[in-house]
């Protein structure tokens, strides 16, 4: 008697006895008169051990686009540039009129676009989009057969192919000659950073981004949270901020953070951790300096610029004889710490005898501008990869939900960790904040109904989302918005 197989092993399967093929074989068909049988070929054995090749499987299923992947014809990469008159169409697709680094990365990054299958013109380099005076609605596209189509944003296919806008893009220029108010609109929908940097300082820049910061030592490993506490609005913004990024941040074995908070967070122990650390990411929430009011130069060279525990502005001139950004993302969360815009957006809001309507409306008479110190860090030696900051004021009203005290900055804490550090391109990892820009708009639009019908508390809700929305949007990233930090040891 054969014993029993032991638990857990399977029986072992006797081997088949050989079987000689049919002379006939029937089929589970009928015509209609009889069964279908038929005698195999007197060579049906070779039939079966025949080299045949196995026929690639087909499927009509789309193939699945990563929205990451901005070298995806489907997805995307471009520039846009201000309308410019004296070109043709052609010129204007070609982008001629683009400052030489700029044309060196349309043609680079047109080769990768090539290389995917794209197909479009002219001359194989990437798509370039032109601004329209006084339109934050759309954008133009040229086409070297000489057409145009006007693009409407936020409702545009993504893509570099004719009638799309691609998912990222480059603005390229002053605020003054493609307004901020584009960049706002384009948030929404797209993943958008801006350079506005001289010629010189420009191909800095666009070397380090084709090179992708090669043998710039930032460390991902060493974030830098600078925060100050000299009264209410930058207590709530160290807390909003910068405790919830360093809570987050310290739960991740890889990270070694470094915390500068309250008294502690001076210009010169920013300077000394910047240089000691090396970081790739570096978070500041403080006031951004807006004065002498009286002196609209003096003002403009020191915009936005962090201002430290001691009330002390950051020295720019300082700080880079001590450190190079080196591929480093830094987000200011500071007044005017991306720029100034032109004009005020809250007229109205203000009363014009305080002295918050004095800044904003001094700030607003500087024009439109990018800030110096993004400007200088963008355009260093060894750039910044990307700058993030606020055109105009952040409002302490803005940072927490009045009805339930909730925290309205988790998006931005959110980007900066995780999203930074799971490799996600900048433009990306802020893509939840801006996307409640959207969502405040709505809520301003409902408001604005129930005013219309006398609803009670309607214009206090329609004022507060709306001042909530100007304030989120009024964030921008100036840089590439394609870059990335660089890799943690356990993704190398």
């Amino acid at each position: 008697m054969t014993p029993p197989p032991e638990v857990g092993v399977p029986p072992e399967t006797p081997p088949l006895p050989d079987a000689p093929l049919p002379a006939t074989i029937t089929l589970n068909a009928f015509t209609g008169d009889s069964a279908v049988s038929g005698d195999l070929a007197a060579d049906a054995a070779d039939w079966g051990t025949a080299t045949r090749p196995l026929a690639q499987r087909k499927t009509l299923a789309p193939k699945a686009v990563d929205p990451g992947d901005w070298q995806d014809p489907a997805v995307g990469w471009g520039v846009v540039l201000a309308e410019n008159a004296e070109l043709s169409a052609a010129d204007k697709a070609a982008g001629l009129d683009a400052p030489p680094p700029i044309r060196r990365l349309l043609a680079e990054r047109g080769r990768i676009f090539a290389s995917r299958g794209a197909q479009f013109a002219p001359q194989g380099i990437a798509p370039v989009l032109r601004a329209v005076p006084g339109n934050d609605q759309s954008l133009m596209r040229y086409y070297s057969d000489g057409t145009d189509q006007p693009l409407t944003i936020g409702v545009s296919e993504f893509g570099t192919e004719r009638g799309r806008i691609p998912k990222f893009l480059l603005i390229v220029g002053s605020p003054a000659e493609v307004p901020w108010q584009v960049q706002f609109s384009l948030n929404r929908s797209q993943h958008v950073g801006r350079l506005d940097l001289p010629e010189a300082e420009l191909a800095n820049y666009v070397d380090a981004l084709l090179s992708q910061w090669a043998d710039m030592p930032a460390e991902p490993g060493t974030p830098l949270i600078w925060s100050t506490n000299v009264d209410a609005i930058t207590a709530s913004m160290q807390r909003l901020v910068g405790d919830f990024l360093t809570v987050r941040m310290a739960t991740d074995p890889e990270l070694a953070v470094t915390r500068r908070m309250d008294a502690a967070a001076t210009c010169a122990a920013l300077v000394a951790d910047l240089a000691a650390t090396r970081p790739a990411v570096i978070v500041t929430t403080s006031h951004g300096k807006t004065g002498p009011l009286g002196n609209a130069d003096a003002m403009r060279a020191t915009l936005g610029s962090p201002v430290d525990a001691d009330h002390t502005t950051l020295d720019i001139d300082a700080l880079l004889a001590a450190w190079q950004p080196a591929g480093a993302v830094w987000y200011s969360q500071a007044c005017c710490s991306a720029g100034s815009n032109d004009g005020t957006s809250y007229t109205g809001l203000l009363q014009s005898n305080s002295t918050a309507f004095k800044v904003v409306d001094a700030v607003g008479k500087l024009g439109a501008a990018v800030a110096p110190l993004p400007t200088r860090l963008l355009g260093a030696q060894k750039p910044l990869r990307a700058f993030i900051g606020h055109v105009e004021p952040t409002f302490d009203w803005t940072l927490i939900e009045p009805t339930n005290g909730q925290p309205l900055t988790m998006p931005l804490v959110n980007s900066m960790y995780p999203n930074l550090f799971l490799r996600q391109r900048i433009g990306q990892a802020l893509d939840s904040h801006y996307r409640g820009v959207g969502e405040l708009y709505a809520r301003y639009a409902k408001a604005r109904r129930e005013v219309d019908a006398f609803t009670p508390g309607a214009g206090d809700r329609a004022t507060y989302a709306l001042l909530t929305a100007i304030d989120r949007q009024s964030l921008v990233i100036l840089g590439d918005p394609t870059v990335t930090i660089p890799l943690l040891p356990s993704q190398r």
